[in-house]
């Protein structure tokens, strides 16, 4: 049987860009400082120019690897409702910048991670916006999402 994706993490160092006027490259990699990195991919921070609100939005691209992250500008602190499933649906304050940043590339990430070690990542809405919620604000390094034997249950 031909895989049609490498087996194991791709090689190469995780390269960022940044177009947003507030944040340099070097700016970014110090918000994802502590964070588990996607090698081999090219995450991107770009503005997102809303319209009557500003809220979350980023891509992964599995045919050209790269994570888009939007932060909205002009930035101003916004409450978003993150489905966590049967957790509930909290109204999560985005304060900063850094914040917006941290939880789309966690959110993001873990959708790159699943796809990964399980060959799927774009169907599981709840279980990223779970990974970013609890580690978006963590201080320490943060550990890559879990993973669950064949038949075991998430907690």
């Amino acid at each position: 049987m031909r895989r049609l994706r490498p087996a194991g993490r791709p090689l190469g160092r995780m390269a960022v860009r940044s177009t947003l006027r507030t944040h340099s490259a070097v700016d970014i990699r110090e918000v994802l400082r502590g964070l588990p990195t996607a090698t081999g991919y090219r995450v991107t921070v770009k503005p997102l120019r809303y319209r009557t609100a500003p809220h979350l939005q980023a891509f992964t691209f599995w045919d050209e690897p790269e994570m888009v992250l939007q932060v909205p500008e002009p930035f101003r602190p916004f409450r978003e409702l993150v489905d966590l499933g049967a957790d509930g649906t909290p109204i999560v304050l985005f304060r900063t910048r850094r914040d917006v940043i941290r939880f789309l590339y966690l959110h993001e990430f873990c959708h790159w991670w699943l796809y990964l070690t399980h060959g799927w990542g774009s169907s599981a809405e709840i279980a990223c916006d779970r990974y970013a919620f609890a580690n978006y604000r963590r201080l320490g390094p943060v550990r890559p999402p879990a993973q669950r034997g064949r038949g075991e249950r998430a907690a």
